[in-house]
């Protein structure tokens, strides 16, 4: 692997690492599905067509949030899983914002679900 690559990798990874510092006052299971969900996600970013940059935290729009959501929701997975992964995403913009400046505005805001239907 080029020593590019190595660089990329250990900064996306070293990133991962502080926003599990973030998430600190969070329960372990927490934790671990907020980190495989921010993992998940930016797995998917970086192998979208086209894509030949390295994860940025600015490429975190509120237009690849959709689209995310959209794929969840081709893979089949449900409105409250989609609804979690949201609200995850959405405490990772904020550490983007709050801790590490890199972001000017959650991602997720105005990003509404389908309201789920009520048991019969």
């Amino acid at each position: 692997m080029p020593f590019l690559e190595h660089a990329i990798i250990d900064d996306v990874g070293v990133l991962v690492d502080e926003y599990e510092q973030f998430l600190s006052d969070k329960a372990q299971g927490t934790r671990g599905a907020y980190l495989r969900t921010v993992r998940h996600l930016i797995g998917w970013l970086i192998r979208q067509p086209g894509k030949t940059e390295p994860f940025q935290p600015q490429q975190l729009t509120q237009t690849v949030v959709e689209m995310y959501l959209t794929h969840l929701e081709q893979e089949g997975l449900s409105l409250c899983h989609r609804a979690r992964v949201r609200s995850t995403i959405s405490n990772f913009a904020q550490f983007l914002i709050e801790e590490k400046g890199l972001l000017r505005r959650n991602p997720t805001r105005g990003i509404e679900l389908p309201t789920p239907p009520l048991p019969a």
